[in-house]
């Protein structure tokens, strides 16, 4: 890799000057193939005079040394190509890639079937004439493998050529300090709506720019996991210490102002899915670690959008703000309540490429992929299976004539009744069955297709619409012990306990004597008060778990480090209790301790001057 291409030098906002000034933006017609900015292309083909001494072929880009080769030239497929190809706003192709087209449509050379000797007029009007050879199949074949039936053709020449037709998240920039059919490319979230519109004009002005006050924020958050930064375009200066660092020499050369990474238990292992995810998809669970889940989940949004708050000032700095969330409630996370960002945020963008695990190496990682030019390959033009563009040629449009099966007065009435049941419309319900004469226990039909659900409050205990339960039970009366094929009442079908209270508010408001309420299945009457206080127990115990499997798990991790700083530090030892001579001399002041000390020096004398005069 040549000096100009070394990577420090592809930092888009720092670009240097080599680099800069060899970049040239590609356009692409819609079909993503390379416009020539100074010729465009036209869609009326001029016949190339034969008898002129012109010894260059505008229409296939050669040159021709010789007025015999001219002729040859214009009489042979190559050339015939090339003017098909110009016809349908398609740029010229080179003769190896023509002979790789014709070797493989295992079609036979077809220049000119009749005699050499036919006169030149006669050939060049044969250019141009609709009369389908064997080289309009050819051609046929590569429009179809490219694509291009009559409608997406006419779709092709409206859109009009411009560096944004990539099909890509990249612009694509040519560089004379790279290989023929490598390009540079640099992704486009990183330009506005205004900037795009001259990407080298905006590349330039970063390059003239103060940096050093210019930053993005980068945040990530899935799986509980969660990091963010704010990063400022100056990159920071590679040290002698900072080289033994994990990372590239560009990660370790990104400047982040701010940045934060923490973490809560929302995922169970080797299930995937949030909480909140599973508990929409198959019922809220009960257990300790669900709810545990679920108070994660709240206190890692609330933990986000206070970090948010707190970043508030650099926040309304940045240029970009590029978050990556799977889900549309992480999304919600930083746009919803009480934060800085609001939904429609121009600055807010989404990272174009794959990402991993969020933490602060990642975000390091992304900053540089965002950052730095891309090496690409030169974008092909897109390719579709031709069997997809012959399926649809071949169809006959009779065969798509759909015959409309004709509904039976029941049906009808099902198929009202159930929309009504699934959207929980009781006044609409209510209204159809009286305006109709319905039976409250009106046998669903198709009898096959409900089997299982046989009656309208076998359809709602089913689908676990507790209201409507309520309501077909309670104010249409519904016979609650009728039976489906298998032998199940709507209390059997019933799955969620919601539902089942349901059926058992029913069976109080309408008493005892209703029905024989034991070949219902229904459990005994509860009033509403009743299933209230039983729900509010319920949810107090559950917050009482909860806060206990955080309790141990406080005590669990206390204990960690309890045990961590053990094996760090080693085993405490247990000091031996003062005296009362040390704690009193630790009471007095310097001159009280020095003045005792005389004292304990004298009586000790004096004590020592006795023992000798007794001997």
């Amino acid at each position: 890799m040549s000096d100009a291409l070394k990577k420090n030098n592809l930092y888009i906002y720092d670009l240097s000057s080599d680099v800069l000034s060899s970049l040239e933006l590609m356009v692409f017609d819609g079909l993503v193939s390379e416009v020539s900015k100074q010729e465009p292309i036209s869609t009326t083909v001029d016949q190339a005079p034969i008898e002129s001494g012109s010894k260059k072929c505008t229409s296939c880009g050669i040159e021709l040394e010789s007025l015999d080769l001219s002729r040859a030239h214009f009489k042979g497929d190559f050339h015939r190509y090339n003017l098909k190809r110009k016809i349908n706003g398609l740029a010229a192709i080179p003769s190896e890639e023509f002979d790789a087209i014709t070797a493989a449509s295992d079609v036979e050379s077809i220049s000119w079937s009749e005699s050499d000797s036919s006169s030149d007029k006669s050939d060049v009007e044969d250019i141009y004439s609709g009369v389908t050879d064997k080289l309009s199949t050819i051609f046929e074949n590569e429009m179809r493998n490219l694509n291009i039936s009559q409608e997406e053709k006419q779709e092709g020449e409206s859109l009009l050529p411009s560096h944004l037709n990539t099909r890509s998240a990249l612009l694509f920039l040519k560089s004379k300090l790279l290989k023929a059919n490598k390009l540079f490319g640099i992704y486009k979230p990183l330009f506005n709506a205004e900037t795009i519109l001259n990407p080298l004009e905006t590349i330039n002005l970063w390059k003239q720019e103060d940096q050093s006050r210019k930053q993005s924020a980068l945040f990530m958050i899935g799986g509980g996991h969660f990091a963010g930064a704010i990063v400022s375009h100056q990159r920071s200066t590679l040290t002698g210490t900072s080289r033994n660092s994990s990372g590239s020499p560009q990660e370790q050369c990104v400047n982040f102002l701010v940045s934060k990474t923490f973490h809560r238990y929302t995922t169970r292992r080797k299930q995937g899915g949030s909480q909140s995810t599973m508990d929409n998809a198959k019922g809220k669970a009960n257990s300790a670690g669900s709810s545990l889940r679920r108070y994660n989940e709240a206190a890692l949004k609330n933990d986000v959008q206070v970090l948010l708050k707190q970043w508030e000032p650099y926040l309304s700095k940045c240029e970009n703000i590029f978050i990556r969330a799977k889900s549309a409630s992480d999304k919600k996370i930083f746009t919803e309540g009480d934060v800085c960002l609001k939904k429609g945020d121009p600055r807010i963008k989404s990272f174009p490429f794959t990402t991993r695990r969020p933490t602060t190496n990642e975000l390091k990682r992304v900053w540089c992929q965002l950052t730095y030019l891309q090496i690409a390959e030169k974008p092909r033009p897109v390719l579709k299976d031709p069997r997809s563009v012959n399926k649809v040629i071949a169809t006959p449009k009779e065969d798509n004539k759909i015959t409309e099966q004709v509904l039976t007065p029941a049906e009808k009435h099902t198929h009202e009744l159930i929309t009504l049941l699934k959207k929980s419309r009781a006044p609409q319900l209510v209204t159809y069955i009286k305006k109709n004469q319905i039976d409250v226990n009106f046998v669903l039909e198709p009898v096959k297709e409900y089997i299982q659900t046989p009656t309208m409050l076998h359809f709602a205990a089913f689908n676990s619409l507790k209201n409507m339960v309520l309501i077909l039970l309670s104010t249409l009366k519904c016979n609650p012990t009728i039976e489906n094929e298998f032998g199940k009442t709507a209390w059997d079908l019933g799955k969620k306990k919601d539902v089942k209270q349901a059926f058992q508010i029913a069976r109080y408001n309408l008493g005892e004597s209703f029905v024989d309420w034991e070949k219902s299945h229904i459990g005994k009457p509860l009033s509403r008060e009743e299933v209230n206080e039983m729900n509010q127990k319920e949810a107090e115990q559950e917050q009482q778990e909860v806060e206990k499997v955080i309790k141990e798990e406080l005590e669990i991790v206390r204990g960690q480090q309890k045990k961590q700083q053990e094996l760090k530090r080693g085993v405490g030892r247990m000091l031996s209790q003062p005296t009362d001579l040390e704690r009193t001399m630790n009471s007095l002041t310097d001159d009280q301790r020095m003045k005792l000390m005389r004292e304990q020096r004298a009586r000790a004398a004096e004590a020592r001057m006795r023992q000798n005069l007794q001997k």
